[in-house]
């Protein structure tokens, strides 16, 4: 009875530990919810025209999504690419839905004219936003090619720019499931 009992909390605590680890941290990640944006997004789009939150908002709200880099990071592009393709899913909840990476505009137009025509990319190249949104990742050397760039993560604004909902992952392998994103969206009052 005993070795049954000591079995079956070795496969509880194993089953919690698993669990934790592949938890979200967006409760960490970012600015807190329900805080203002602490930055108005100030920035120029792939077509290097000034952007601010004002002139990206959508009807209901702004989906921010921070992308580690458009010219090199394999997952960004993917991210990014299956982004554009459920560009509708955002649009038709109101939201309009932009990238922001520390990529300049150079490299941020070449990767939407081959991927992504219908995104709003934005350049940070001086990351002056990311570490504004406290999300530059640390880690990197500051004489690497990677440096300045953020923790992947999304960040749902409504229209007054207060944070209403943000998604991260462990690691930048993994990035939030859009319809997770959607459902997410759906359950707010925006």
């Amino acid at each position: 009875m005993r070795k049954l009992f000591c079995t079956g909390l070795i496969a509880v605590l194993l089953a919690l530990v698993t669990f934790t680890a592949s938890a979200k941290p967006a409760e960490s990640w970012g600015p807190e919810l329900g805080s203002a944006i602490p930055d108005q997004l100030d920035t120029r789009d792939q077509d290097g025209v000034e952007q601010s939150f004002d002139s990206l908002v959508g009807d209901k709200g702004l989906v921010i999504v921070f992308l580690r880099s458009l010219d090199w990071c394999r997952f960004c592009k993917g991210q990014a690419k299956e982004l554009e393709s459920r560009l509708d899913d955002f649009s038709g909840r109101g939201l309009r839905l932009v990238i922001l990476s520390y990529d300049p505009v150079e490299t941020l137009k070449a990767f939407q004219l081959k991927y992504t025509p219908g995104l709003t990319l934005l350049s940070d190249p001086q990351s002056r936003v990311i570490k504004a949104f406290g999300i530059l990742n640390e880690r990197e050397n500051p004489v690497s090619r990677g440096y300045g760039i953020p923790n992947p993560g999304i960040i749902i604004v409504d229209t007054e720019g207060v944070v209403r909902a943000k998604f991260a992952e462990k690691g930048y392998r993994s990035r939030p499931q859009i319809d997770t994103v959607l459902a997410a969206i759906d359950q707010l009052d925006l």
